[in-house]
């Protein structure tokens, strides 16, 4: 009898997770053809999904596709992140940097010169 309910309760489960996983689909950010409007002022994570600044501008080509981000630390120092780099996620409205808060605090340092 326990078993004929755990079935079902783990199929449930897995649903559940197969759902989250949906709501989280970043895709490349130099994959996006226009930059959304509402992507200035979003938050960006580093690897580790810690919040480390936010979008201060993206910077495009002509036709509108996005080529470098420029992200405010928390700290109030600048960073300028190539597109490659960074991941967006358009339901959450979060960009997502492959790297973490000491690489940014390096470029930023670097960038003071």
């Amino acid at each position: 009898m326990t078993f004929r309910i755990a079935l079902p309760v783990v199929f449930l489960c897995s649903l559940s997770i197969a759902a989250s996983a949906e709501d989280f689909a970043p895709m490349a950010l130099n994959s996006v053809g226009r930059v959304p409007a509402k992507i200035a002022g979003a938050p960006v994570k580093d690897i580790h999904g810690a919040i480390v600044g936010t979008v201060a501008k993206i910077e495009t080509d002509g036709q509108g596709k996005p080529l470098r981000a420029d992200v405010t630390l928390n700290g109030g120092r600048m960073v300028f992140l190539d597109t490659v780099n960074l991941s967006y996620d358009e339901n959450a409205n979060v960009l997502v940097t492959g790297l973490d808060q000491q690489q940014l605090a390096q470029l930023a340092d670097e960038r003071r010169g």
